[in-house]
C-alpha cells in the first residue's frame, strides 16, 4: 500500500450480501455505483461495531485479573486459594426462575464490580466512551479454549510412475497352436501361472507365490507391459504401475484352465477364434460397483465354440475375480465359498478351532491348502495394485479382509 496510486492499485472484489450492507451503510440507491469512500465507510463502521461488542468481554477479562492478582501468596497455592479462583455461574438457577416483572432491571449494571479500584474505574471510563456497558452478556460471548478431538488433514499427493520404454507385442506360437488344437505344449514359455507372474510387483515379499494355484494362466505377452531399466537400481523395480486390467479370458475345451489374454493378442487372434471349436474368447471385467451386474459366469460375450455358463470349476473363477481385483460378491453362498478356499474364517470360531485376528484359521483347513494368511496379500494386491491405492474398506472383499463376518443381510 506504499505505492498505491504510483503504479499500484486496489480491487474491492465485494459479494452480493456485502454489497447491500454498503447500500444500507451509505443510504444509496441500489442502482447507484458504489465508490471506494463507501467500501471504507462501511469497512469503518463495521471494525467500530466488532470494539464495542467486544469490549464487554475485554472489560469483564480485566475485572477478574484485578481480582485474582492478590490471591497468590508465595511459591506454593493451598486449597483455599484456589478455591477463591471459582467463579459463580453466569446465570444461576435462582437467577433463570424467579418470577418477577417485565419492569425490573435484570440485575444491577455493575453489581460486583469494585469501583473503588483505579483499574477497575478506568476501565469502566473506557466502555463508556464506546457506550458498552452490558457486562452481563460479556461471558456468554467470551472466547473459550476447548480440547477438540484432532481433525484429520489429509491432502492427496499422486505419484506417477518413471517413464518407461514399451514392450513390443507379438502372439506366441504356442499360444496359436493351443487356439487351433485345444492343447499346451509341454513345458512352454508362453504360459504362466497367474499369482506367480506378480513376482515383480510389491506384493511378491507378502507371501510364497507358489502356494496358489496354478489353473488360472497368464501369457507372456499379458505380463510383459515395460521394459524394465537397464540400469543397476533395477534391482528395485516394480510392476506395480504396469500390471494390465484383466479383459480377456481364454477357456479352453477337455483343460480345467483359464488363459488371460493381452488385448493385442486377443485382436491378433479374433479371425482364428471365430473358427476355432476348441476354444471360447470371453470377455470380463472385476465387479468394482454394486451397481454392475456380475461377469463372472463369462457368458456377457463369447466367440469360438460354444459356452455353456456354470460348466467352469468353481475353484478357477475365485480365483479369475481374486486376480483381477474383484470387490463385490454375488451371494452369501460365494462369501462362504470364498473363505473356504483361503481358509478364513466365515462364522464364529468353532470347538477346538484357532482363528487369528485377520480371520485365517491355523492349522490351515482353506480347500488351496494355503499355510500362510493370504490376507495382507489381498489387501495389498487389491488396493495398491488393481485400485491405486483406493479405499475399499465397506466393500464385500474390504470387510473380509478386515477380519469381520459377514452375514446374509449384507446381499440383500
Amino acid at each position: 500500500m506504499r505505492k498505491l496510486g504510483k503504479g499500484q492499485s486496489v480491487v474491492f472484489c465485494i459479494p452480493e450480501e456485502i454489497q447491500t450492507k454498503i447500500y444500507e451503510r451509505s443510504s444509496k440507491l441500489q442502482n447507484n455505483r458504489i465508490e471506494v469512500a463507501d467500501v471504507l465507510t462501511w469497512a469503518i463502521s463495521e471494525t467500530w461495531a466488532d470494539l464495542r461488542r467486544s469490549m464487554p468481554v475485554w472489560a469483564t477479562q480485566g475485572r477478574r485479573f484485578e481480582d485474582h492478582k492478590d490471591l497468590l501468596d508465595g511459591a506454593h497455592t493451598t486449597n483455599e486459594q484456589a478455591k477463591k479462583f471459582l467463579e459463580d455461574e453466569a446465570q444461576s438457577v435462582d437467577y433463570r426462575y424467579r418470577p418477577r416483572s417485565q419492569e425490573q432491571p435484570d440485575m444491577p449494571l455493575l453489581e460486583g464490580w469494585d469501583t473503588s479500584n483505579k483499574n477497575i474505574a478506568r476501565i469502566i471510563d473506557r466502555c463508556q466512551d464506546f457506550d458498552s456497558m452490558n457486562f452481563n452478556s460479556a461471558t456468554l460471548h467470551e472466547e473459550q479454549e476447548r480440547e477438540l478431538s484432532p481433525e484429520i488433514e489429509e491432502e492427496r499427493q499422486i505419484e506417477r510412475p518413471a517413464p518407461m520404454v514399451p514392450e513390443v507385442h507379438n502372439v506366441d506360437q504356442d499360444l496359436i497352436h493351443l487356439v487351433q488344437t485345444g492343447q499346451f505344449r509341454s513345458r512352454s514359455r508362453a504360459f504362466l501361472p497367474a499369482f506367480r507372474a506378480l513376482s515383480s510387483s510389491s506384493v511378491a515379499s507378502l507371501i510364497d507365490l507358489t502356494q496358489f494355484p496354478i489353473e488360472l494362466l497368464v501369457t507372456a505377452d499379458f505380463i510383459r507391459t515395460v521394459k524394465r531399466p537397464s540400469d543397476p537400481s533395477s534391482v528395485s523395480y516394480l510392476s506395480d504401475s504396469f500390471q494390465r486390467p484383466v479383459q480377456w479370458v481364454l477357456s479352453v475345451l477337455d483343460h480345467q484352465n483359464l488363459v488371460i489374454l493381452s488385448p493385442f493378442e486377443a485382436n491378433e487372434l479374433l479371425p482364428v477364434i471365430r473358427q476355432s471349436c476348441k476354444v471360447t474368447l470371453h470377455l470380463y471385467s472385476p465387479r468394482q460397483n454394486l451397481g454392475y451386474q456380475p461377469l463372472d459366469t463369462l457368458g456377457l460375450y463369447t466367440l469360438g465354440r460354444p459356452f455353456s455358463s456354470g460348466s467352469t470349476l468353481r475353484s478357477l473363477i475365485v480365483q479369475l475375480n481374486l486376480f483381477a481385483g474383484q470387490l463385490y460378491l454375488a451371494s452369501f453362498n460365494e462369501y462362504v465359498e470364498l473363505c473356504q478356499y483361503l481358509g478364513l474364517a466365515w462364522s464364529v470360531a468353532k470347538d477346538g478351532e484357532m482363528v487369528r485376528a485377520d480371520g485365517f484359521i491355523v492349522p490351515t483347513v482353506g480347500r488351496w491348502g494355503l499355510k500362510d494368511s493370504p490376507v495382507n496379500f489381498l489387501r495389498v494386491l487389491l488396493t495398491k495394485v488393481r485400485r491405486d491405492c483406493e479405499g475399499m474398506e465397506k466393500t464385500h472383499l474390504g470387510k473380509v479382509l478386515d477380519g469381520a463376518l459377514l452375514e446374509q443381510s449384507d446381499f440383500e
